[in-house]
Formats: C-alpha cells, sequence, structure tokens
C-alpha cells in the first residue's frame, strides 16, 4: 500500500499575537501537522537554497 504526504506551504497575512504578518506555515496532511517554516518569504528561499547547497 503506498502512502501519499501532501504538504502545502502558505503565507500567513493574519497571524494571531505571537506571529509574523507573512511568515510561512506548511502543513502537512498525513498525520495533520503545522510546521512554523520561516519569518517571511526571504528567509524561506535562503533556507532552501542553504539546504540544496
Amino acid at each position: 500500500m503506498e502512502r501519499h504526504v501532501k504538504e502545502v506551504s502558505d503565507m500567513d497575512f493574519d497571524p494571531d499575537k505571537e506571529g509574523k504578518e507573512g511568515q510561512i506555515l506548511c502543513y502537512i496532511h498525513d498525520p495533520d501537522e503545522v510546521i512554523y517554516a520561516a519569518a517571511g518569504l526571504s528567509e524561506f528561499v535562503d533556507d532552501i537554497l542553504l539546504t540544496i547547497d
């Protein structure tokens, strides 16, 4: 049986008190989980580039 995991990244433009507008959140389904990924798009891209470099 093959498992498929769906991951979606979103920019949050309406965060709660502890968040920052524009922060990146990753939603991972199976199991349902929300992960804080970065403070903004620049940090998110920089982290990706560091990972693949």
